[in-house]
């Protein structure tokens, strides 16, 4: 897992530990699975070290930190999928015309 995806990932579960906060724990136990860029985005797959029981959560979550790219001309939006209580994935996507590939630079601020 590269640094922005770890500072984005912080951020989410930070932001929402108050209703999910079982999240904390799974966190150093993930690994990036694969990573698929659609130009327009990028889905990242999680999996798992361990084994965590599942549970009956399935949402999105997200935060109010702003992701930018040098020379986009909007912010990225990213949502964090939880299904069954597990992470399942983060998707980054760009918000306009821009293109997301493996040399854009991502900046959380």
């Amino acid at each position: 897992m590269n640094n922005i995806e770890k500072a984005i990932l912080k951020a989410i579960i930070i932001e929402n530990r108050s209703n999910y906060s079982f999240l904390e724990e799974h966190y150093p136990y993930l690994y990036v699975k694969s990573r698929e860029y659609t130009n327009s985005g990028i889905y990242i797959n999680f999996g798992y070290f361990r084994h965590f029981l599942s549970r009956d959560i399935n949402t999105l979550l997200s935060s109010k930190e702003t992701l930018i790219a040098d020379n986009f001309e909007n912010e990225l939006s990213y949502i964090l999928a939880v299904k069954n209580g597990t992470i399942d994935f983060l998707e980054i996507v760009a918000n306009g015309d821009d293109i997301i590939n493996e040399e854009t630079i991502l900046i959380l601020k």
